[in-house]
């Protein structure tokens, strides 16, 4: 019998899933988000839901990188049991770890570089080879993630909340963009978009509309662009200063794929930096059907 393998990459604007059959793809695609502090919430739950109902077949197995996971978090096999209920398996069904180690080994192997994430949040992350971690960032909206989707985000909303308060109505192509998004442009549709649902994902939902606006052509998309890719360059070099010496840095994620300006700034920023693109979801299917061989 074939068995159906499914990789999780979950995250905090969606959740990206690939299902194998034996080592062909049967379907993928992406739900609401999943983070180990939205997983016991009630929307959470719902938001579980809808993965579940999402799959086209029941998986044998499943690997899932979850953020916020760590495998010295009391609660870890509290989390564990949480999604194998959600997803309609026994415990031995599911193995878990943190969507950064999922996407450490998806990019680089262990002690060979650095890898800088910028999704909804961003954090660059070493592992040594004996697994040793240095990292810096990845702190959550309230604290950082000032190098990712988020940040560009949030860029968008300060930059037109400053044109209101010096009397400017805010034109162009960010203007534009962000007021199809959120509803208006005035301060009771922006109050209500940013701070209607809780987390970051909401104002992380505006990235794609800075990227493309900065690849119009807009000034202060561009000036957005800039400030959060040298963020996102000074999360590696506070990593590299932490190592015994100098190592590649390789930059995921999709903040990354929001303008082609966000890779070019990072470049300019990061000389030697590579920006990779590959499938977390996909890797972390396979790595479920690795452990049942």
């Amino acid at each position: 019998m074939t068995l159906f393998h499914l990789g999780l990459d979950l995250g905090g604007s969606r959740s990206k899933w690939h299902l194998l059959r034996g080592e062909q793809t049967v379907a993928s695609g992406h739900t609401p988000p999943l983070t180990a502090a939205l997983l016991s919430t009630p929307q959470g739950l719902l938001n579980l839901s809808a993965l579940t109902q999402a799959l086209p077949a029941r998986p044998d197995t499943v690997h899932a990188g979850l953020p916020g996971f760590t495998s010295d978090r009391p609660d870890r096999d509290a989390l564990h049991g949480q999604l194998a209920e959600g997803l309609q398996l026994r415990g031995t069904q599911l193995t878990l770890e943190s969507d950064l180690d999922l996407a450490y080994r998806t990019h680089l192997h262990r002690g060979q570089g650095v890898l800088l994430y910028a999704g909804t949040g961003s954090v660059a992350y070493h592992v040594s080879a004996t697994g040793a971690v240095v990292r810096a960032g990845g702190h959550g909206f309230h604290i950082d993630d000032d190098g990712a989707g988020y940040a560009l985000g949030r860029g968008a909303l300060r930059w037109l909340t400053q044109e209101f308060d010096g009397g400017q109505v805010p034109a162009g192509p960010l203007a534009s963009a962000v007021g199809a998004l959120t509803g208006g442009l005035d301060w009771a549709a922006l109050r209500q978009f940013a701070y209607g649902a809780p987390g970051a994902a909401a104002v992380a939902s505006l990235a794609p509309a800075v990227g493309q606006a900065a690849d119009a052509g807009d000034p202060a998309a561009q000036l957005i662009v800039q400030e959060v890719a040298r963020a996102l360059a000074a999360l590696a070099g506070t990593v590299q200063a932490r190592l015994p010496a100098p190592l590649p840095v390789v930059a995921t994620g999709g903040a990354l794929r929001v303008s082609d300006l966000f890779g070019a700034a990072l470049r300019r920023s990061l000389p030697g930096v590579t920006v990779q693109h590959r499938d977390h979801a996909q890797a972390a299917a396979r790595e479920a059907a690795r452990r049942v061989q």
